[in-house]
């Protein structure tokens, strides 16, 4: 039977040291824009390719100390561009993170808290702006080609794409039970609620070469292949790497089988997704659209791995150590000198929108939480760090792993706040639980210096606080904007899905 796809076509304190605005845009472009007589032809706009890598830890990528080789696409970009060394997602599941990613907003300002909760929202809220949303008043075309069901529309993640396609059959879902990966080790590149990512860079450049040959377009292509192995590369792709003969599906895998295979097919598929964004530059080269053209990589989170378990009990994501929340970022401004290739500062995900806003000279048209990193890419200096939030409702969300599952003391609403030394991750309902660590001492984050009068507790507790983070709200109540005047007080300017059986690899996820 074919498949229904859900594709569719239509027509943000108090301290300085926590904020600083989006520069202003010229008077005269804003005024253009607002009456519409447009500043200039929309043909010499730069195009945005926007691209997310789910479950992606940027320390197995060549550019950022990984396996040599490994991702020369990436690394190309990365060489041209300019690579963020420490960039922290909002989340370890799919549909919060994205929703910061192409909003500029964290979790409590955008709507989307959790997987699935009749008590707490779990949509991105209607009347936030979307990257599509901030570039279609200048003339782009829009479309996003994502592959799973937790960037579907099932989540709004749609919205303000004139073209969206996720091949994913919604009326297929119930987000009110955790969705099954429908095989495993199946080489067929879909299932029903993802597809493998030669599929989906397929159907991108289908649509370019259909809409793309002159500007302006916005393209979000998203790739889920090392989330998980229920779908893995072609087996000449897997013998590239040496692979052994893999399990047969339904076939039963202990843990440390389990840490294994996730250890051995990361890579692989890692380079496979790499060999997805060649089709796309080559796309942009062949079409003279490389040095017109932004190109941004990134992921919305990692995944533990074995180091992930050795230390934090944990392989997969969902909590807020630095392998799940630290992401690969790489931005690529055509004719852009950096002033520095490599950014060492901490940056966020919310940074990448506010960051093609001002790369395109595109106003914003509200409030956002992130601020460009233009200036970062320039080489300036900042006076305070960028201070980065996460969340991790786990006492809410119904798709949660099972409590025999999930470490000890992570069965509760965690909140982080990290200004990129100190990170403090608050536990809402077991605050004596909650964790803190000096990154620069303890980068693997094995010890736990929390107690409630240490001195860096009360300043990031009170980044949480003033931010009403810890606020939550019902499904269907997001049916308002960010409290503007909270955000202006506070200086804000212009598996995840997979559950963990311990028993079986093939349960649900």
């Amino acid at each position: 039977m074919a498949i229904q796809n859900d594709s569719h076509t239509r027509s943000t304190a108090p301290e300085a040291m926590w904020r600083r605005r989006i520069a202003a845009y010229p008077l005269a472009l804003l005024t253009a824009l607002l009456s519409g007589c447009g500043g200039e032809s929309t043909s010499d706009r730069m195009n945005v390719l926007l691209i997310t890598l789910d479950t992606t830890r940027p320390d197995r990528m060549s550019c950022y100390g990984g396996r040599p080789g490994l991702t020369p696409t990436i690394d190309a970009f990365a060489g041209a561009g300019v690579r963020f060394e420490r960039a922290i997602s909002t989340a370890g599941i799919t549909p919060m993170s994205h929703s910061s990613i192409l909003t500029g907003l964290n979790n409590y300002a955008h709507g989307m808290r959790v997987f699935y909760s009749p008590e707490v929202s779990h949509r991105l809220k209607d009347v936030v702006d979307t990257l599509p949303e901030v570039l279609q008043p200048l003339g782009y075309r829009t479309a996003a080609r994502v592959s799973a069901y937790p960037v579907s529309a099932a989540y709004g993640l749609d919205q303000g794409f004139a073209d969206f396609e996720s091949g994913v059959n919604l009326d297929e879902l119930n987000l009110e039970r955790q969705q099954r990966h429908s095989t495993s080790w199946d080489t067929g590149g879909r299932t029903k609620t993802q597809r493998r990512g030669d599929l989906t860079t397929s159907s991108a450049l289908q649509w370019l070469d259909a809409n793309g040959k002159d500007g302006p377009w916005c393209m979000w292509v998203h790739m889920f292949d090392v989330h998980d192995y229920s779908l893995v590369p072609p087996d000449e792709f897997m013998e590239r790497f040496g692979l052994p003969e893999y399990p047969s599906p339904g076939q039963r895998l202990g843990l440390e089988a389990r840490l294994d295979w996730r250890e051995l097919i990361y890579d692989p598929e890692l380079a496979f997704m790499d060999a997805q964004i060649a089709r796309l530059r080559t796309w942009l080269e062949e079409n003279a659209q490389l040095d017109n053209t932004v190109v941004v990589i990134t992921a919305d989170h990692g995944q533990g791995l074995r180091d992930g378990h050795d230390r934090h009990g944990w392989m997969k994501h969902r909590l807020l150590y630095d392998w799940c929340v630290r992401v690969p970022l790489i931005v690529y401004v055509p004719g852009f000198t950096p002033g520095q290739p490599v950014v060492e500062e901490q940056v966020r995900t919310i940074d990448v929108l506010p960051t093609i806003a001002e790369a395109v000279e595109a106003p914003l048209r509200s409030l956002v939480e992130g601020s460009s990193l233009v200036p970062l890419m320039r080489g300036e200096a900042e006076d305070e760090p960028r201070v980065a939030y996460a969340d991790a409702l786990n006492g809410y969300d119904q798709h949660s792993p099972p409590a025999a599952a999930l470490p000890p003391h992570q069965k509760d609403n965690l909140f982080m706040a990290c200004d990129g030394r100190w990170k403090l991750i608050h536990h809402e309902r077991n605050p004596e639980h909650s964790q803190l660590y000096d990154l620069l001492k303890d980068p693997l984050e094995v010890q736990n210096l929390y107690s409630s009068d240490h001195p860096r507790v009360a300043p990031l507790l009170a980044f949480l606080e003033d931010r009403r983070a810890m606020a939550v709200e019902a499904p269907g109540s997001g049916a308002t904007a960010p409290n503007v005047a909270a955000l202006n007080a506070l200086g804000y300017g212009g598996g995840d899905e997979e559950q963990e059986d311990t028993n079986e690899e093939t349960a649900p996820k």
